[in-house]
């Protein structure tokens, strides 16, 4: 009872009028001086009450529901106007938008449009004084440049000359040296010739002067075998080892015999018996000399 009372005080109030009202006119039927017609409107007004709240939560279930479909209703139709005021709106901005957007393009268009202008308005102004600039630069290039050429030319004819005169001059250099050295080598052929002549008969010397002394020296240690017959002469190849002043033998053999075996290894032995021979001292015959052949021609 008391959540209904909560949660319906508009149908409580109602039904409290109602009783009033209704016990009012009971009122007025009552005899007041008898005690036993008292109580039996007492009786009606709580049957009254029990019955008037019946009706009266049918009609309050009634009007809720009522209310709550005028409620639906009302909320549908808020909602249906706001999703069409939404939709509007949203029409309304995508239509701005697109205005804005279609407003800006226009204006980017002609802002690029001025742009452009204006660069290729720059960009001749640019090229012309590029132009300018480089026909100035171009027509002091080519006064350079002729400048340069003429001062080049001018330069080589003067190398040219001083080449000239620089080839004379080396020639006529070329041709004095050459004379002086032509008459130097021919001085340095005669002075070498001379000296080689001075030379060659000291070696001719030399060489007969050791070949002689060791021809003594071998016939000093010749045996003379029996039968020799004066004139008889032989050839002989010896081969020598150098040492300190003197050579050593280390070969001998006949190149021409004497005619007789025996007269030959008598040569032989008197060669080796007469090692260490002599030898030069002069560079040129100490090859020379490794090797020697002389003729072995001993005195009666």
């Amino acid at each position: 009872m008391l959540n209904i009372l909560r949660n319906n005080p508009r149908a409580f109030a109602f039904a409290v009028v109602v009783h009033l009202l209704m016990i009012a006119a009971l009122s007025f039927n009552v005899d007041w001086n008898s005690k036993h017609n008292l109580s039996a409107p007492q009786v009606n007004v709580i049957q009254a009450v029990m019955i008037d709240e019946s009706k009266i939560k049918a009609e309050e279930r009634k009007r809720k529901l009522e209310q709550e479909k005028r409620r639906k209703a009302e909320q549908d139709k808020k909602r249906k106007q706001a999703e069409a005021e939404k939709k509007q709106k949203q029409a309304e901005l995508k239509k701005k938008k697109e205005a804005d957007k279609k407003r800006k393009a226009e204006q980017d268009k002609k802002r690029k449009a001025e742009d452009k202008r204006k660069k290729a308005e720059a960009d001749k102004k640019r090229k012309q004084a590029e132009l300018k600039k480089k026909q100035e630069a171009e027509k002091k290039r080519k006064e350079a440049e002729l400048k340069k050429k003429q001062e080049a030319e001018k330069k080589r004819l003067a190398e040219l000359d001083e080449k000239r005169k620089a080839e004379e001059k080396r020639k006529a250099d070329e041709q004095r040296r050459a004379e002086e050295e032509l008459i130097r080598q021919q001085q340095m052929a005669e002075e070498e010739a001379a000296m080689n002549a001075v030379r060659q008969r000291a070696l001719m010397d030399e060489r007969a002067r050791v070949i002689g002394r060791i021809q003594q020296r071998v016939s000093s240690k010749w045996a003379r075998p029996s039968g020799w017959r004066a004139g008889t002469a032989c050839t002989v190849t010896v081969r020598l080892v150098p040492g300190a002043g003197s050579a050593q033998v280390i070969d001998a053999r006949m190149v021409k015999s004497c005619g007789n075996p025996l007269f030959d290894r008598s040569v032989e032995n008197a060669v080796f018996s007469a090692s260490p021979l002599p030898f030069p001292t002069s560079p040129e015959l100490m090859n020379e000399f490794r090797e020697i052949t002389f003729d072995f021609r001993p005195e009666d």
